[in-house]
């Protein structure tokens, strides 16, 4: 019964050996690591951060210009007369702003009788909302009047989106029946 008792312990002991063996040693040396040259790598790229490049959007710049004049009414002030010509240099302005974003609508109309225009008219609107501009500058200019300038900084997108020429694909319209669109703000086929 000992020698059984004496073979169970034996047997045990070299498994519990044999289990350690394949376990890694860790060393406690720096000379004495060796790393796999793929294992390396793997953990480089592991925790190798990429930056992303964030899509800024380009602001441009769009300046109107507007002029006003001095009523030449005798009833109102002189003060009076001033802060109207700012007024309406500033009201022209913004209509020239609006104008540049988002077109301007032109009806014309020409009569021509025996081969000879007798009668030529045409008229131009603008249909707009303007919002954030800012008044850069007010200068009086000789002879009583006043010009203002106005800003506003749209994304690049903002034209792509206001002005739609077509709705083809690319550009390509030679299966597509195209009509001409009458909104607001916009100048386009559809």
């Amino acid at each position: 019964m000992k020698l059984h008792a004496l073979l169970i312990a034996g047997l045990t002991s070299s498994l519990l050996l044999v289990g350690c063996s394949g376990a890694p040693v860790q060393s406690t040396n720096a000379q004495d690591e060796v790393i796999d040259p793929t294992i390396q790598q793997v953990k480089l790229v592991e925790h190798e951060v990429v930056p992303q490049e964030a899509e800024v959007s380009k602001l441009i710049k769009v300046s109107g210009i507007g002029f006003g004049a001095e009523s030449a009414y005798e009833n109102v002030t002189r003060g009076q007369r001033r802060l109207m010509a700012i007024r309406a240099s500033k009201l022209d302005a913004y209509r020239s702003l609006a104008e540049q974003l988002y077109g301007i609508k032109i009806d014309s109309n020409t009569s021509v009788s025996s081969l000879t225009a007798k009668s030529d008219s045409f008229r131009a609107r603008v249909n707009a909302i303007v919002r954030g501009a800012r008044v850069v500058s007010v200068t009086p200019l000789a002879d009583r009047n006043y010009e203002t300038v106005l800003e506003v900084f749209v994304d690049k997108d903002f034209f792509n989106n206001t002005f739609v020429y077509t709705n083809c694909p690319n550009g390509n319209c030679a299966n597509n029946q195209s009509t001409v669109t009458d909104h607001p703000g916009t100048i386009g086929l559809k």
